[in-house]
Parts: structure tokens; sequence; C-alpha cells
């Protein structure tokens, strides 16, 4: 159904209509992949809702008998539809995204400032306000503190709520178990419950839990276009609007980083959607590059994963590098990979497992994410197989566990495997730590 370019209009135009509720929020100081999975989550809730939509139209064509409807009669169930979900339900749904994009933009200035200042709940103060979001007015506790991962507001459709810092010392500290007792009261409603989730800690404009989605999307958020089961329906829906999204955010990419002298080698191929492109500041010679097999640098291996991704239909960005602070080169990583951060490895011989290429890259994202200026922490890894025959899936949940045993600060959640198949293609697998 999705994938009719007929379609395609109607999901676009609501993704219009929320993504403006997003750019109300987004500043120059907002983290770009904080505004990119904003958008994103804004582009896939348009998909369902459009999916959700038309299905009810299709239903609407028999009445309860199952024969087909008098035109008419057909034309005004249609219409009915049409004004719940893009006139009702979109009004509350954009009010939702400017309050959950704003809170989302404000809990990363928060967590950027640790617990120097509490955080403050806030009615609106007026005779709007419900009773039990009232119940929440002026709790205070330390941005550390369980609440806030499910209580940052908005607590409910059309909530008006907000959250503030304050002095430590201006405000005495909540009972952080009386405060949690008066938030399960505020969402404990059936259709209240979805809201317990904090836009900002996970990214997202719409809870998991909302209708539209199916169950088991709430564990899934589709990273890479990877993760799905399509043996499910709603899968397969949602792989339709990943790839439209994807086409979408790689076309405007492309627009942009075209125009921007900091960048080389912008492409974008139409057909497969995917784009690449490589900061100036990208390392991809050296003087003393070692010759790795196949008569290959690091330098080359790198360039190939990312011309393959390019040609299977992904976003490939090789990153700055070169960025230094006091006259010392910060920790970087390789490639942002629709719109991830990762760092790269190449795997170039066969071993038990790959734990210790998992370690050390583990240990390269520690470092990128200690930087003062890195807000949102990276926690993805790409292992590169240039020989496709030394990737085994018993290798990487083998190489995981060894990991896990040799280090206490893991920072390695997801691992993409890009296995360059006899015919130079590529297959991509996504596996979870």
């Amino acid at each position: 159904m999705l994938a009719d370019p007929a379609v395609r209009p109607l999901v676009e135009e609501t993704y219009n209509a929320l993504n403006r509720a997003v750019d109300t929020a987004i500043n120059t100081e907002t983290p770009p992949e904080l505004t990119a999975a904003l958008q994103n989550n804004a582009f896939i809730f348009s998909g369902f809702k459009t999916y959700h939509s038309l299905s009810e139209v299709g239903l609407a064509l028999t009445d309860a008998d199952g024969h087909v409807k008098p035109f008419d009669t057909f034309r005004k169930d249609v219409e009915a539809i049409d004004a719940r979900y893009n006139t009702n339900y979109l009004y509350a749904e954009y009010n939702h995204a400017v309050h959950t994009s704003q809170m989302a933009v404000k809990w990363h200035d928060f967590v950027a400032d640790g617990d120097r200042y509490n955080l403050q709940y806030r009615t609106a103060g007026d005779e709007r306000v419900r009773s039990e979001h009232a119940a929440l007015d002026n709790i205070t506790l330390p941005p550390s503190d369980p609440f806030w991962r499910d209580y940052l507001p908005p607590n409910g459709w059309n909530c008006r709520c907000d959250v503030d810092q304050v002095l430590r010392d201006d405000y005495p500290m909540s009972d952080p178990e009386t405060a949690k007792a008066a938030g399960d009261a505020c969402t404990d409603e059936p259709k209240a419950r979805m809201f317990r989730y904090n836009a900002g800690r996970e990214m997202t404009l719409f809870p998991k839990k909302h209708p539209y989605l199916p169950k088991g999307c709430g564990s899934c958020d589709g990273r890479l276009n990877l993760a799905y089961d399509p043996k499910r329906e709603q899968c397969r829906v949602c792989r339709v609007v990943h790839e439209q999204q994807r086409r979408v955010e790689a076309k405007r990419l492309y627009d942009r980083l075209s125009k921007d002298s900091k960048y080389r080698g912008v492409e974008y191929d139409p057909v497969s959607g995917g784009m690449t492109a490589a900061h100036v500041g990208h390392n991809t010679t050296s003087n003393n590059a070692q010759v790795l097999r196949w008569g290959m640098t690091g330098a080359d291996l790198e360039n190939e994963v990312q011309r393959l991704l390019f040609q299977s239909g992904h976003s490939a960005i090789l990153c700055d590098e070169s960025k230094k602070k006091k006259g010392r080169t910060l920790p970087a990583l390789d490639m942002q990979l629709d719109g991830v951060m990762m760092d790269i490895r190449s795997i170039t011989s066969k071993k038990r497992h790959y734990g210790s290429a998992l370690r050390d890259k583990n240990k390269q994202l520690a470092r990128y994410n200690a930087r003062s200026d890195v807000r949102i922490a990276a926690d993805t890894v790409c292992l590169y197989f240039h020989d496709g025959s030394m990737y085994h899936p018993s290798k990487i949940t083998n190489g995981v566990k060894w990991l896990k045993r040799q280090t206490r600060h893991l920072q390695v959640k997801h691992i993409v495997c890009v296995v360059r198949k006899e015919d130079g293609s590529a297959d991509i697998r996504l596996h979870d730590v």
C-alpha cells in the first residue's frame, strides 16, 4: 500500500506538518543526531498513520453484511475518516510533536550540565491543568533520578507541563518515592501509560507504544533498515516507510553537503537512494600506511566499505578526524551511516572470534564519547569483511561474549557487519550486543 507512488504524497503531507513542529525546537546548538532522530521518527509515525487511515478507508467500502456501500454513503464515511485522522488527531499530534521536540532539546542541555542543577516539574498553573498533572507541580529532583526517565513532559495529549533547571539550594529536594507514585498516578489510565518515556533520552517524538505501531515495535527501532520480520505485515510496512525516509534524508543531505566546501566526493544515486561524501579532515592516506592483505591499506578498505554501502542504498559519510584541542588531535570515529556514528574495523584474518577487534573499537568509542563536545554517545561498530568467508555469525556472538567478560564499561551496543560478496556487492547484517 505505502509503496504505491500515489500514496507517497499523503505520507509527506503529514510528515511536513510534524517536521514543522520539530523545527520549532531545533537551533544551531542542537546535536545533528538528535535532529535526525526526531525527523526520522516523524516520518515513521506519518507512514503508519497513513497506513491506518487508508486501512479504514478500505474497510469502509463494505457494510456489516459485506455488501458494497452506495457511493454517497462511502464518500461520507471517507470524509469522516479524513476529518478524524487529518484534523482532530493531527491537531493533537502536532501539539505533541512541538512539546516533545522542545523537551528533547532541553533534556540534552540538562544532561550536559549533569547534576549541578536540579530539575523542577512545572504545570501551566491555570484552571485548565488536569488534577493528576497538578500533583506533579514543583517536584524537584536531579536529572539522574529515575523519575525523569518516565515522567518528563508531555504526560498526555495536549499536556502543557514544563521542566526547568533550578539551583540546588533554592528548592528542597522531593522524595523520590513520593514523586514516582505521583507520576504513576498521572499516567495510570491505560491510554496514558504510553506517555511514560523521555523524548530526549530516547530521541523520539512519539511513544513506542502508540496504537499506530504494532506490538513488538517498541523494542525495534528499525536501525539501518535491517531489523524487521518479513512475515509480519506491519514490519513490511515499516520497511517501506524506512526506505522512503532514508531516501528523503539522503537527498536532503546531498543537497546540503554538495554546497559545503568542507566535503568532497559528494554523490547521490537516485536509483538506490545511496549518498556518499567525505569530510576534508578525514584521514584517507598516510605516508607510512601499512599494507594489510590483498595489497590494500586500512584507508583502501575503509573507502571500499563506504562504496559498498553507497551502492547498497545507504548514506555513508567519512567523518572529520582533524579536530584539535590545545594542539592535540581529538579522538574521532570513521563514519556516519544513515545518521548513526560508528567506527570501522576491517577483519583481515580468520580467528575463533572477533572479540579483540570489538575490544579495540569499544575503547575508541569510549575515548570519543569522553569528548566534551560529544552530546550523544556513539554505540555502534562496523566490521568489514573484504573476504566474505571470514564472516560467521557465531564468531560475532562469541566475540561479544568475550568482550563482556573483558570489559567493565561496555560502549558497543550494535555491530554492523558489511560482508563483501564474490560479485562485488555487499551483504549487510546487524547484530545487537
